[in-house]
């Protein structure tokens, strides 16, 4: 990976964050569980970890609350991006803040969630794959219109 390319890395990246985003509010749990195909996902204050496609795709289809219309009525921003790349080993680690907004008919749009990603990744034949992604969730606000109260401590 040479200086040059790096812009390029970088922007693959970014689109594998910023898609991860867009899966997560379009509740598109198949998406979610192919970008994290070769992956594994963890939440902390959460027990274990889910590895693989379908792992991923079946945490988030039971956790995520879905509404008539589409979706999660959530919009996520992803700021702050810091990637960091291992030339030597084909490797990236990223870095990122997010913002989870949300409305709903019974909830006014607010923020209810922020935290930070570590996200690690791996350059196969060309092409960056996820490897691991590690959510810190920190603030939190009324997560009860978006998180199944059975699935995630997160929500009473």
């Amino acid at each position: 990976m040479g200086r040059d390319g790096m812009s390029g890395h970088q922007a693959a990246i970014e689109r594998l964050l910023f898609a991860w985003d867009g899966a997560n509010d379009r509740g598109d749990h198949d998406r979610l569980g192919e970008l994290m195909a070769g992956g594994a996902l963890s939440v902390e204050g959460m027990e274990g970890s889910w590895a693989g496609a379908e792992a991923v795709r079946a945490q988030y289809a039971a956790a995520t609350r879905l509404y008539p219309g589409g979706g999660a009525r959530t919009h996520h921003l992803s700021t702050n991006v810091v990637i960091t790349f291992d030339g030597e080993s084909g490797t990236a680690r990223s870095r990122s803040y997010y913002t989870m907004m949300q409305s709903t008919d019974a909830l006014p749009f607010q923020i209810i969630d922020a935290g930070w990603n570590d996200d690690r990744f791996e350059l196969i034949e060309g092409t960056w794959v996820w490897r691991s992604r590690h959510i810190h969730s920190e603030l939190h606000g009324d997560l009860s219109h978006h998180l199944a109260p059975q699935v995630t401590p997160f929500v009473e």
